[in-house]
């Protein structure tokens, strides 16, 4: 639990601050000691990238901390229990088996007139396309 103090030190924060101002606090922080804001002065540059890790390493940990923690309770749903059934059925019962015969409908045309598409309104229209 030392770990934990410091990290909640290094965002300034105080201890079991929720999720949220974890976030928050990151945020402000990243803000503040972005090495970018400090392009001029070399120095300053490198120690606010050193800043930077102790941050990004304090925020990771709190929030893995906070996720393992968490209580039972906060679930949305609760996990199913399986109940054993009193016949132990195999995983491939009844896979193989064949079910009802289906038949399909399908639509034939009564004569072979009505197969042939009507080509006649088409083709006029594609001679005027071409002309």
């Amino acid at each position: 639990m030392l770990d934990t103090q410091r990290y909640y030190t290094i965002l300034d924060l105080n201890p079991g601050a929720s999720p949220e101002e974890v976030h928050q606090g990151y945020i402000d922080l990243t803000w503040v000691w972005h090495p970018d804001r400090f392009s001029g002065h070399p120095r300053l540059q490198q120690k606010a990238h050193h800043k930077l890790q102790e941050i990004n390493e304090a925020h990771a940990q709190l929030r893995y901390l906070q996720t393992v923690s968490r209580p039972q309770s906060f679930r949305t749903t609760p996990r199913p229990q399986e109940t054993p059934s009193p016949q132990t059925a195999s995983p491939t019962e009844g896979l193989y088996q064949q079910q009802g015969k289906q038949t399909r409908e399908v639509n034939t045309p009564k004569n072979v007139k009505d197969c042939k598409p009507n080509l006649s309104s088409n083709r006029r229209h594609f001679d005027d396309w071409l002309d």
